[in-house]
């Protein structure tokens, strides 16, 4: 049986010499210039394009990385300067505290002083 099956093989990947009509063919595909071959001058132009177009990619890129960095610093400044504000408004409301507890602690003697030297008033 392995003989008989060796034979078929043998018989079916046996060697054909090619037809004349397809050597010829092959032969005229091979020596005609393709169609779809890159010129020099097209190739080069669209790789100077192409560099072009990622330099401007590139350039943008940049500019959004400048104007980030830029609207970051502003955010950065705005908030030292609401904290250096708020610092001032707690210092004043602490002031102003102060001071109305020693005009309270002077009317309050006033008042006691005047209670005490007018008894009928």
């Amino acid at each position: 049986m392995s003989q008989d099956l060796e034979s078929q093989l043998r018989t079916a990947l046996r060697p054909i010499a090619p037809s004349a009509a397809l050597e010829k063919k092959l032969i005229a595909s091979v020596t005609e210039k393709p169609a779809f071959a890159p010129q020099t001058g097209r190739f080069l132009r669209r790789g100077a394009r192409s560099r072009a177009g990622w330099l401007s990619i590139g350039a943008a890129a940049c500019l959004l990385i400048a104007v980030g960095m830029q609207h970051r610093l502003r955010e950065r400044d705005e908030r030292a300067n609401g904290l250096e504000a708020r610092r001032q408004v707690v210092e004043a409301l602490r002031m102003t505290s102060q001071k109305l507890d020693l005009a309270y602690e002077i009317v309050k003697s006033q008042s006691t002083a005047l209670d005490d030297g007018n008894p009928g008033a």
